[in-house]
């Protein structure tokens, strides 16, 4: 023991086989004063702590003396990690931030020129009047078939003044035979007078030979007389033919005949 009841200084090294450090046993002195370690390091290197919930960070004679190459220890312990932790654990890092496709702007589509819609219409139209006329011929065909027969023949009564009367009216026949107009009367209805006329014209044209042959009877002259017109229906016109009644017969018109059709 010291001198004035000082007890000696007790050396004690360190774990990690640093400079000793001195350490000065408790005496009487320090009753009252609060509890100091007993000079005894954890094993981090620090004191332990003390079981109380007020803990003195600055204590007198608690720091350590070191060397000058020994670097003093933190004040405040270090939390153990967890068991199974890792000892560097890495940060995190942030999740990159998604990829997004980059918005095309909407391409809105060119105008067509108001020329287009009207040639498609125009277009249309022509196939459709194409269409139409080949069906409207090909029907008027099948009518005239139904009506008039083949070769086409018109038939039909009336009273001219040839020896006919109301009761016994004169029969007439028109046909188209061979691309020809003729006509066949039979007076007051008696085959034995029969008379032929042959219209001076010569049915040309496509399908000719399928046109229809009319007959009509009308004063055209101014004569007071009914005459005959012969009406050859062509396809998109009509053909006729007069002739002046000569108070017996018929007979072709010439060009020093007055006609008002």
């Amino acid at each position: 023991m010291g001198s004035g009841g000082e007890q000696p200084l007790q050396k004690r090294h360190t774990r990690d086989g640093m400079d000793p450090i001195l350490i000065r046993p408790n005496t009487s002195d320090d009753v009252g004063r609060t509890s100091r370690t007993d000079g005894f390091l954890g094993d981090d290197g620090e004191p332990p702590r003390q079981n109380t919930s007020a803990i003195r960070l600055d204590v007198p004679g608690s720091r350590n003396r070191t060397t000058g190459s020994h670097q003093p220890s933190s004040m405040v312990p270090q939390r153990r990690p967890p068991p199974g932790a890792a000892r560097n654990p890495t940060r995190q890092q942030p999740r990159p931030a998604p990829v997004t496709r980059e918005q095309r702007p909407d391409r809105s589509p060119a105008r067509n020129h108001w020329l287009l819609p009207v040639g498609i219409a125009m277009v249309i139209l022509v196939i459709v009047w194409v269409l139409g006329s080949a069906v409207l011929a090909w029907g008027t065909q099948r009518y005239n078939d139904l009506r008039y027969g083949t070769p086409r023949t018109y038939q039909t009564d009336y009273v001219v003044g040839h020896n006919d009367s109301a009761k016994n009216p004169s029969h007439f026949i028109a046909m188209n035979l061979n691309r020809q107009a003729i006509v066949i009367e039979f007076m007051g209805g008696d085959p034995a007078k029969a008379v032929t006329y042959l219209a001076p014209v010569f049915i040309a044209g496509n399908d000719g030979e399928l046109a229809p042959i009319t007959l009509e009877f009308r004063d055209v002259t101014g004569d007071g007389k009914l005459d005959m017109l012969v009406h050859i229906h062509l396809s998109g016109q009509d053909q006729i033919s007069v002739f002046v009644n000569a108070g017996n017969k018929f007979r072709p018109s010439s060009g020093t005949d007055r006609i008002r059709l």
